[in-house]
């Protein structure tokens, strides 16, 4: 009888963890993503006050350096998505909580920190050309690849426009997202703001290469390091993300929308 008992006992299936979708990161990876974001913005501000006053001198031996410091950690940074801590196991639900919880202020900042700079600075006439840019050298070593960027290109200032509004929504839907205490209905609000607003990026992108093929990269200045590394790498994340994202946020969004509906039963 007692082995019969322990026999069902042992085919009796554990109860399944839920998802915490607000707080799906680990604390090893929540640490790599402060620290690398920190550690950006530290060489952002060093560089820029460095070419400001002159201690650092606006060379292309400056671009690639820098470009390569603080390039290729924000280019690996969403590799920290598939690495568990030890004895940690994630459902595929955890990890596309965490995938969008870690784009939305990835592709925000991008958008509100980078393009909304280029957005002012074009009626203002501040991308007029120079070989002493001054606290505008993050964007002007930019536009020394992009050309489109410092030649008042309609297209790139219609994206300019798009892009910071819809980061400035995604960046808002984050901010509701992370909240521990979120309704489930207002949870999948949110979520389909994020999947709008993440299609919009997505779509701008495919614009804004696809214009350039269409040109012949005739806008794509300084050879192959301007090709290779500043048009095509250093924008890869924006390409290979969008359409995980996407499926996250249906993920998501499926999810809890069966729940709601089984609650409400």
């Amino acid at each position: 009888m007692s082995q019969h008992a322990g026999e069902s006992a042992e085919t009796i299936p554990a109860p399944r963890r839920e998802t915490n979708f607000a707080r799906p990161v680990a604390p090893h990876r929540g640490r790599i993503y402060l620290g690398t974001g920190l550690f950006t913005a530290a060489v952002f501000v060093v560089v820029t006050i460095g070419v400001h006053v002159g201690v650092i001198a606006p060379t292309l031996t400056t671009d690639i350096v820098v470009n390569l410091i603080f390039g290729v950690p924000v280019l690996l940074l969403p590799l920290v998505i598939l690495w568990d801590a030890p004895g940690e196991n994630r459902t595929r639900l955890d990890k596309a909580a965490e995938l969008v919880l870690f784009y939305l202020p990835y592709t925000a900042g991008s958008q509100i920190g980078y393009e909304l700079v280029f957005l002012i600075g074009h009626p203002l006439g501040l991308w007029a050309p120079t070989d002493d840019p001054g606290w505008k050298w993050l964007w002007w070593q930019y536009g020394l690849a992009d050309t489109r960027y410092v030649s008042g290109n309609p297209w790139i200032f219609a994206l300019e426009v798009v892009g910071v509004l819809t980061g400035i929504m995604v960046f808002v839907m984050w901010t509701q997202l992370i909240r521990t205490h979120l309704a489930t209905e207002s949870r999948l609000r949110c979520l389909w703001f994020t999947f709008t607003g993440v299609a919009i990026l997505m779509s701008s992108t495919a614009v804004y290469f696809i214009s350039e093929v269409g040109a012949g990269f005739g806008d794509i200045g300084q050879g192959g390091y301007g090709l290779g590394f500043k048009f095509i790498a250093e924008n890869v994340p924006f390409i290979v993300l969008p359409p995980l994202v996407l499926y996250a946020t249906h993920l998501q969004i499926d999810y809890l929308t069966r729940a709601a509906a089984r609650d409400r039963a």
